[in-house]
């Protein structure tokens, strides 16, 4: 029953959820007519507004896609992956290995989402290759159930974007401290109760022994390798610098200078560029040499293809709604039917809405924050609730989103549809989860 249940909306998914990019294009249009309709604009004035607004969030994009790139660069490391193949041998049974890395799945991604989604499928590689009797799609069913922590954890980007100098919407919210954001009471209890609740859910979908489906063996034939180097009769004055290990450790060490200094003078207050500086460096001294570390950053990119391709249609999304007028008349909307006590509930609802059309690190922000935010001032709500709102709607929902599955599937070398099928109960708990922690511990 439950099985049924999981493959129908597995298959309403496939069928009716295009390429995120078309969405993102889709939304365009559909907020492009909503100005002409409502705000009586013509068009070429809503693509004015569209044009204007496309490049105004380029250094937020950048910062997306660093945090994405740098969590692959660290999680390729040679040493990370032996790390996880160290790991995967202390559970025995396959309930064991189930439980096992679904708590090593939400300290990843407690860590960096970034870190969490490549090294989570290396992880599923090393525990498939290990645990020949566990179910493969519960296994990675379970490495990727920690990205729905993500907005309670150090890389969760909205409130890291809000407590970083500079950001896009600092003239209207400020800055806004971690200590109201990823350190509150309840998204501490958000987080601590998704990462210990969710792993045994996980423990519990493992299927009867002959229904059981184990990985392909062929998935092992290709073990990625970015740490080759040429031998030492061929290297070159040129080679010879790319691999020195003088030069990548002191940079390494530069790095780690600057990070204790920084923390030194300013206490914990982690924002979006000192998490990826952090993972830069982390990154350069794992892999070694400088040259290991351009090649993993290199593969790494491709990954953020997304994120770099989108944000500027998200910008211009935006630049329609505020140039339109649309912001106001949408805020005037929430302020008829939304309070002060219901506000932050209602940022979540619409961000899981918003959330199945915008899948990025914080895109959606970008959308939503503009017509949330002057609602909130009205009724007196603080912007940090607008914030976790926001966050915590897309947090959810990334547990069934494709588009952040697909560097995980890639390297699992597993198919969308057996991962989704058991990623929707994961979904059905974690709303039951959150909505009980927004209602019970209000900001």
């Amino acid at each position: 029953m439950i099985n049924r249940i999981l493959m129908f909306f597995v298959n309403l998914m496939q069928k009716y959820l295009p390429d995120p990019f078309t969405i993102v294009w889709i939304i365009t249009l559909f907020v492009g007519a909503l100005a002409i309709c409502i705000t009586n604009k013509s068009p070429l004035e809503v693509v004015e507004y569209w044009g204007k607004g496309f490049f105004d969030i380029l250094a937020f994009a950048m910062q997306m896609s660093l945090v994405l790139i740098t969590g692959y660069a660290l999680a390729s490391a040679k040493i990370v992956r032996k790390l996880l193949q160290k790991i995967v041998l202390i559970p025995r049974t396959p309930k064991q290995t189930i439980l096992f890395i679904g708590f090593v799945s939400m300290g990843l991604y407690y860590l960096n989402w970034g870190l969490g989604l490549i090294a989570g499928g290396f992880l599923a590689r090393e525990a498939a290759k290990q645990h020949t009797d566990t179910d493969f799609r519960v296994l990675v069913t379970a490495v990727f159930s920690g990205i729905i922590i993500t907005h309670g954890g150090l890389s969760a980007s909205v409130p890291l974007v809000i407590n970083t100098k500079g950001h896009f919407l600092e003239s209207q919210m400020g800055l806004v401290p971690l200590t109201q954001t990823i350190f509150h009471p309840q998204a501490l209890f958000i987080t601590i109760t998704l990462a210990i609740l969710i792993p045994i859910v996980c423990m519990f979908m493992l299927p009867k022994k002959e229904d059981t489906v184990i990985a392909d063996p062929a998935l092992f034939q290709d073990e990625m390798d970015l740490d080759a180097t040429a031998s030492g009769s061929e290297l070159q004055l040129a080679d010879k610098m790319d691999q020195s290990p003088i030069l990548n450790y002191t940079l390494g060490l530069a790095g780690l200078a600057y990070l204790i200094a920084y923390f030194m003078k300013n206490g914990f207050n982690l924002n979006v560029n000192i998490l990826i500086f952090m993972f830069i460096v982390l990154g350069i001294l794992a892999h070694g040499t400088l040259y290991n570390y351009a090649k993993a950053i290199s593969k790494g990119t491709s990954t953020a293809s997304g994120i770099i391709l989108q944000f500027p249609f998200y910008a211009g999304i935006m630049g329609i709604m505020h140039g339109s007028g649309l912001v106001h008349v949408i805020s005037d909307g929430l302020l008829s039917i939304a309070t002060y006590d219901t506000f932050e509930l209602a940022c979540y609802f619409s961000s899981l809405i918003i959330s199945i059309f915008v899948p990025s690190a914080g895109g959606h922000w970008v959308v939503q924050a503009p017509f949330m935010l002057p609602a909130a001032a009205t009724l007196g709500v603080e912007p940090w609730k607008v914030a976790m709102g926001v966050a915590w709607g897309e947090s959810i929902w990334n547990i069934v989103c494709p588009f952040w599955a697909l560097p995980l599937l890639a390297i699992a070398n597993m198919n969308l549809r057996d991962l989704m099928g058991f990623s929707v109960l994961l979904f059905i708990i974690g709303n039951i989860v959150a909505i009980a922690g927004i209602l019970l511990i209000p900001h």
